[in-house]
């Protein structure tokens, strides 16, 4: 009896309770990651008005993977904010940081407000140690979404 208790009780775990938690957990971590992101792109890209020249660079704390893959996030600059399945209306482009994961369910999408005058450039592997460098010039800044091998590897 206490055998069939045991495999009935894994068999629920393992099939259902502990999958849906994973998957629940992968979700919200894509969400944070990604809002994360946004938010440490959107602080760096701010120039002060006095600014005419200079560069400034942050590093930006990304979990390796999400639900055990790697995953990459790029600036795309006329995204489309799809309407949810409840909303009617057109669909807007806005700019945005995507996160592209191999498995389609943890993909996002996120808004990013971004002063005119700055470009963006490159984007993320969250394979490597991620930065966001800023350089200002005369005609504008340019923000670059970099990696950098991870620190304490092999990569020199």
């Amino acid at each position: 009896m206490v055998v069939l208790f045991i495999g009935l009780l894994t068999t629920v775990l393992f099939g259902g309770v502990v999958p849906d938690h994973r998957a629940a957990v992968g979700h919200e971590l894509a969400d944070r990651t990604l809002a994360t992101a946004t938010e440490q792109v959107e602080a760096t890209a701010v120039v002060p008005g006095s600014a005419v020249r200079g560069s400034r660079r942050a590093d930006v704390d990304l979990p390796r993977a999400i639900r055990g893959s790697s995953y990459r996030i790029a600036y795309v600059p006329n995204a489309t904010l799809t309407a949810g399945p409840n909303e009617t209306g057109s669909n807007a482009t806005a700019p945005m940081l995507v996160l592209d994961h191999p498995n389609d369910a943890f993909d996002r999408r996120l808004p990013v407000t971004l002063p005119e005058s700055v470009t963006v450039t490159g984007e993320w592997d969250s394979g490597n140690d991620c930065v966001v460098r800023v350089a200002v010039e005369d005609d504008g800044a340019t923000l670059e979404l970099a990696n950098e091998p991870v620190a304490g590897g092999d990569d020199e």
